[in-house]
């Protein structure tokens, strides 16, 4: 029987210890990444920064994961990639947008024939310390 307190606990500073060296795994549900697919949308209202870890797979061959943050206020949204490995070649690109409501984190195939790809991604969401002020 699974007992969630045989790998969870009371860490340090109110963390989550995670018992026994665990760890998360990640399998889905994947998506298609199109010409350009909208990855994520959050309202500027909520958060402030997001950070996203993205796993793209295109075949037994080609690979990608990459780490990205994204800040974003009413009118400017900025991503950033930090981290990045693939086996043959880069396969997709990311990028955000705002209007006054929204944020769109879009991720796009690098060609046509890598349209195929399929990606899941993880996220953190940081909450806003200061509310907008219009």
């Amino acid at each position: 029987m699974f007992n969630i307190k045989n790998f969870f606990g009371q860490g340090l500073k109110n963390s989550v210890l995670m018992k026994n060296n665990s760890g998360f795994s990640h399998s889905g549900p994947w998506q298609l990444v199109n010409a350009s697919n909208n990855m994520d949308r959050w309202h500027v209202g909520d958060f402030s920064a997001v950070e996203y870890t993205v796993s793209v797979d295109l075949d037994t061959n080609n690979k990608e994961i990459l780490k990205c943050l994204v800040t974003a206020t009413g009118n400017n949204a900025q991503l950033v990639v930090y981290a990045r490995s693939f086996t043959n070649t880069q396969l997709v690109n990311m990028s955000a947008v705002v209007n006054s409501s929204y944020v769109d984190v879009i991720i796009s195939a690098e060609s046509t024939k890598k349209q195929a790809s399929k990606f899941i991604f993880t996220a953190s969401y940081f909450q806003n310390q200061n509310p907008l002020v219009s």
